[in-house]
């Protein structure tokens, strides 16, 4: 017997040093863009509803806040991702993404820079920096708002916006931004367009700098949640640590002596 023992405990030992195991993610998580590799122009979504994306112009693969990121280049840079039914908004949405930028405004001088849209008329969900107020603006279904917090340039930060019960909430890195209650509600399916990451649907909304692991939901995350998502990246979220089965692995060789 001991001789068996040890030949599993050895196989235990071998096989854990290389154990990654995928966990299913929540269905409420729409969209997850990563960005940590790209295949020729596709951009893989980590969701369980395989809305993956398409590079347009030439972003660059570059180091980002979790593995890599895409740097857009403020002009003719973007992702689209297909319409789909999964990523319209009935009633609560959180958008969120890492981004570091080298300004506020658009193109040329225009008020709203985008981080990530879908649709303008009737609106899901547009999510902007803005001048003059150097924050963040949401717009859901035709009504907006500004953040009370201020974004940095040149810098990672961790920015979302949410509508939830008809208020627009935001967060820059964990910490609350401004909430605004009385707002449209979404559109819902009437919201046929495609998704866009690093621009909107107007003209001149191109992102300058760099955005890194998207995330949609179609509910409002609690803060805690905000604050646990900022801090985990793609191998944090799908990882399940090797020591932990080895643990279990053990104990049940043990048992069975």
């Amino acid at each position: 017997m001991k001789p068996l023992f040890l030949t599993l405990i050895i196989a235990v030992l071998v096989l854990s040093g290389s154990f990654t195991h995928a966990v299913e993610p929540d269905d409420s998580l729409v969209l997850y863009l990563s960005f940590d590799k790209l295949e020729g122009k596709k951009v893989t979504d980590h969701s369980n509803h395989g809305n993956h994306g398409e590079t347009q112009g030439k972003p660059e693969l570059v180091k980002g806040k979790f593995g890599n990121a895409l740097k857009f280049n403020g002009t003719s840079d973007w992702v689209i991702i297909p319409h789909h039914e999964s990523l319209t908004v009935d009633e609560d949405v959180t958008v969120m993404a890492w981004i570091n930028t080298e300004r506020h405004e658009g193109p040329g001088g225009a008020r709203w820079q985008g981080i990530l849209a879908k649709s303008n008329g009737p609106r899901s969900y547009s999510f902007y920096t803005e001048i003059p107020s150097t924050g963040l603006h949401f717009s859901v279904g035709g009504s907006g708002s500004v953040s009370t917090g201020k974004v940095k340039l040149d810098e990672w930060q961790h920015v979302v916006a949410q509508i939830e019960d008809g208020a627009h909430i935001y967060y820059i890195n964990g910490e609350p931004a401004g909430d605004f209650p009385g707002k449209n509600p979404a559109p819902g399916k009437a919201d046929t367009a495609d998704a866009l990451v690093g621009k909107t649907h107007e003209g001149s909304r191109e992102f300058l700098g760099l955005i890194d692991e998207v995330r949609i939901w179609n509910r409002a995350l609690t803060e805690d949640e905000v604050k646990k998502q900022m801090d985990m990246g793609f191998d944090d979220i799908f990882a399940v640590d090797a020591r932990n089965k080895l643990a279990t692995t053990w104990g049940t060789l043990k048992a069975g002596r």
